[in-house]
């Protein structure tokens, strides 16, 4: 089905965030796939993609930053992890800054899931080197024909969800999920020098999804993207 969920404005600065859901899993996509992790899913998106697979709506409560803390101390009960992802919806739509300090502070290195339209904190110190897995990594994945420039300079990578077709020039979508974009999807630039991955459209459409992933398979062997699989929905973890 269509994906309906409405788009909302980011948020005034609070001490409260909307949270989703806060939950242990695998990481399933982009540089940390593969890891044990532990998801904070913020409820709200700016964006209301058709294709997107992911329900942010329909749960909804408020808790203080130090709340989520908790939570995700009381899921790591066996320190099975160092990693936490924040993810949405659009995680950037709310200030999460105090969050993602707060998590740094006890040892985790945090991973944010951004689209990359909202302005990220400025004062933060973002590592791009994924190996060190150390602070506060963002991992950009365009939606739209434009996004704040900033996201060239601080994202360890960029993360292109692709469909059967593909732009002419360098192998990148010229649409993501569905949004029946006029001008091709945002790309980084100069200044970025991250990784970029590519990963298949889930199309819920077992054919459909032989085409995704065909495309996808091309594209990096064309021009060095890292394929990337949805890991966690193989492996049936959420």
């Amino acid at each position: 089905m269509p994906n309906n969920q409405p788009p909302e404005k980011r948020l005034e600065d609070s001490d409260l965030l909307q949270v989703h859901s806060i939950f242990k899993t695998i990481q399933g996509e982009g540089p940390f796939a593969g890891t044990p992790a532990i998801f904070i899913r913020l409820a709200g998106c700016n964006l209301m993609c058709p294709n997107c697979d992911t329900d942010y709506t329909s749960s909804r409560r408020y808790m203080s930053f130090d709340d989520i803390i908790k939570k995700v101390t009381e899921l790591d009960d066996t320190s099975f992890t160092d990693l936490i992802v924040i993810t949405g919806g659009e995680p950037f739509r709310q200030d999460i800054k105090g969050l993602m300090c707060g998590l740094s502070e006890c040892g985790y290195f945090v991973q944010v899931e951004t689209n990359g339209t909202i302005e990220p904190p400025l004062e933060l110190v973002y590592n791009k080197n994924i190996s060190s897995r150390h602070g506060i990594y963002v991992v950009c994945s365009p939606k739209t024909p434009s996004i704040n420039p900033y996201y060239s300079r601080i994202s360890c990578a960029f993360k292109y969800v692709m469909g059967y077709s593909e732009s002419e020039h360098d192998g990148l979508p010229f649409n993501v999920l569905g949004l029946g974009l006029t001008k091709q999807v945002a790309r980084p630039d100069e200044k970025f020098t991250g990784l970029i991955y590519l990963q298949p459209e889930d199309s819920k459409d077992p054919k459909q999804n032989e085409f995704n992933q065909k495309a996808c398979i091309e594209s990096c062997l064309k021009h060095g993207y890292i394929f990337c699989l949805q890991v966690h929905k193989y492996i049936g973890v959420e």
